[in-house]
């Protein structure tokens, strides 16, 4: 069968018009909470889009259906921007990389604490900078011709300019736990200007919940940690998002350090460090840094942290346990499916505490929770920091 030149020519525009649709469906799919509608039209543009596909194999559109798959791939590559970055950033930025985290970023630091302190035998100090307001001052313009230095390919550049530039402040819907709570553009809205991405006409602020946020912070800083490093000439320096630490063993060189990058964040990237603006503080009094507090050998989970859990453990036994028929014993509730998904739940968050403090010297703390609440021993079997679930008891 041969077609028509027309048809090979008026289908690459079907075919841009088509990926653009699914571009768009996707970009409308993360801004909405209500995601079905939007994915139901999503896959049905796919499915177009696949149609396209094959036809354009047959008709031969292109000089080989290869440059056409490498059109596309093209496309979906600005899910990969990461990699090319990567080779940008410094190794020290801990947020949203593989193999990076929290964790990594805790056991560098202390792997700095240990070098600048010689095991703790010399004086040093720490600096620890935070961001104001990061993520709703992030300029858009700015972020955007970061990002545009280093991608070549225009549709490449055309889609994230669309994501970027995307107002999250329209076609939204306000959602609270507390019913009373007034919404966005009220007087009672209890989320101070600064923090907010209401009233800022789109041209600052990336919404926190996006992949491409977190991702896009690392591109937005990049300039200040290689300015750091190399300009500064800062040894120890860890970033974990917008949280930076420094170390030295002289107190007037942090000092400097810290007034370089308030100019910098100012002048470059129209950021500001928060008001508080820290000291200096000598090593040996710790430093708290992505959930830890840490000196050259050891690390103690923040008291927020260990809060938290008692919290969860305390809300759970309100709403779910009671007063056993035997004096001294505790019945737990667990028939219906809220039930079910709070204990789910439950079991999510023991284990990730338990994940995250067996790191640090928090066993005591560990133990502890476990023998406050001894309903806990009905519904897990504990070995040390691992557990695992057990046949729900009705009394313990």
């Amino acid at each position: 069968m041969k077609f028509a030149r027309s048809h090979r020519y008026g289908l690459g525009t079907e075919l841009r018009e088509g990926a653009r649709r699914v571009l768009r469906l996707v970009v409308r799919a993360n801004a909405r909470r209500e995601k079905a509608p939007v994915l139901l039209e999503l896959r049905e543009a796919v499915e177009d889009l696949k149609v396209l596909c094959r036809l354009g194999h047959d008709v031969k559109a292109f000089a080989s259906f290869n440059a056409f798959e490498h059109a596309i791939t093209q496309v979906v590559a600005i899910a990969k921007q990461n990699e090319g970055w990567l080779r940008l950033f410094i190794p020290d930025t801990y947020a949203c990389r593989k193999g990076k985290g929290t964790l990594a970023a805790s056991d560098r630091l202390m792997t700095f604490l240990r070098q600048a302190t010689a095991n703790g035998r010399r004086p040093a100090w720490v600096l620890k900078l935070d961001v104001a307001s990061f993520f709703p001052s992030i300029h858009k313009a700015t972020l955007y011709a970061l990002l545009a230095a280093h991608i070549r390919h225009p549709e490449l550049r055309w889609l994230t300019q669309v994501l970027l530039f995307h107002d999250p402040t329209t076609d939204y819907r306000f959602r609270s736990r507390d019913r009373c709570v007034s919404p966005p553009g009220t007087s009672g809205y209890p989320v101070r200007p600064a923090k907010s991405l209401f009233g800022k006409r789109n041209e600052r602020g990336l919404p926190i919940g996006n992949l491409t946020s977190q991702f896009w912070a690392n591109v937005y800083l990049n300039g200040l940690d290689h300015f750091v490093k190399r300009q500064l000439g800062v040894r120890y320096y860890a970033r974990y998002v917008d949280d930076l630490v420094l170390l030295d063993t002289d107190r007037a060189r942090l000092v400097e350090a810290r007034e370089a990058i308030g100019d910098f964040l100012r002048e470059r990237l129209g950021l500001s460090l928060r008001r508080e603006v820290a000291e200096p503080m000598p090593a040996r009094r710790g430093i708290e840094f992505v959930g830890w507090r840490m000196w050259w050998n050891r690390r103690l989970p923040r008291r927020r942290t260990l809060g938290n859990l008692m919290t969860r453990l305390d809300r759970f036994a309100r709403r779910h346990c009671r007063p056993g028929p035997v004096r001294g014993t505790t019945a737990i509730a667990l028939t219906g499916e809220r039930a079910e998904r709070a204990l789910d739940g439950l079991r999510a968050s023991v284990a990730s505490y338990s994940g995250h403090l067996r790191h640090g010297g928090a066993w005591g703390v560990w133990e502890g929770a476990w023998a406050r609440h001894a309903w806990l021993g009905a519904l897990f079997a504990r070995d040390g920091w691992a557990f695992r679930a057990a046949l729900a008891g009705a009394a313990v």
